[in-house]
């Protein structure tokens, strides 16, 4: 199984890599149907399956079929609650980020400027950087994951890997979800650049939205935003 293109990568080597973080890149995954019906939305979340990609293609690690067409979900990087305690992928958007998602997608995007066709697509989240830059540390250290996230992005060769899964994956609309980040470029921007450098088109071909961990607090769901 291919989980990245960063080959002999080692993330335990990198300048601010903490000592316990989890080493292993936690793959894509299909989590669900995305439908379509008269500008209205609908989310089916439905068992996990890895996206297993090899250099020309991809397909899913259980070899089933799903629809022929996808929408992208890309959050920055997998956090402590998708290892499991012997620092082992388990999946991604666990804990609060994804009980929000799931909870509040269809919510946001029909709140938002999005327009689609209608029909059936799979819905497929990805981290732009497939490793743990965050290190698992609870709580997060925010400076120390962004350091890591764009050291891996622009020196280890993660731009180019998250590259080639967007062009193998060919989603009808990405969604960009990244945290903010506390670097004055923003982890966010630096995913929607590469994007419009891959030849993507904001509000065509792809939105930005809040990250899903903000989409609510005791019941105020105003930051479930996409736009």
């Amino acid at each position: 199984m291919s989980v990245n293109f960063m080959k002999d990568f080692d993330f335990s080597k990198l300048d601010n890599y903490s000592f316990g973080g989890a080493v292993k890149p936690s793959p894509d995954q299909y989590v669900g149907e995305f439908l379509v019906h008269l500008g209205e939305y609908t989310f089916n979340f439905y068992e996990r399956d890895t996206v297993d990609y090899s250099e020309t293609d991809y397909k899913f690690l259980s070899n089933n079929t799903y629809h022929k067409k996808n929408i992208l979900v890309v959050l920055e990087s997998p956090h402590r609650f998708e290892y499991d305690e012997d620092n082992n992928p388990v999946g991604l958007a666990m804990g609060k980020t994804g009980n929000n998602l799931f909870k509040l997608l269809t919510f946001a995007l029909n709140k938002s400027c999005l327009k689609i066709s209608d029909g059936e697509y799979n819905v497929i989240l990805t981290n732009a950087v497939q490793y743990q830059t965050s290190c698992g540390l609870n709580p997060i250290d925010r400076k120390l994951r962004d350091k890591n996230f764009i050291d891996i992005y622009d020196n280890h060769g993660g731009e180019e890997d998250f590259r080639k899964r967007i062009f193998l994956i060919k989603p009808r609309i990405t969604i960009n979800l990244c945290t903010g980040g506390r670097n004055l470029e923003g982890l966010r921007t630096k995913v929607s650049n590469s994007l419009i450098e891959f030849g993507l088109k904001k509000n065509k071909h792809f939105l930005e939205g809040n990250h899903p961990a903000s989409w609510e607090f005791h019941g105020d769901t105003k930051n479930a935003r996409i736009y």
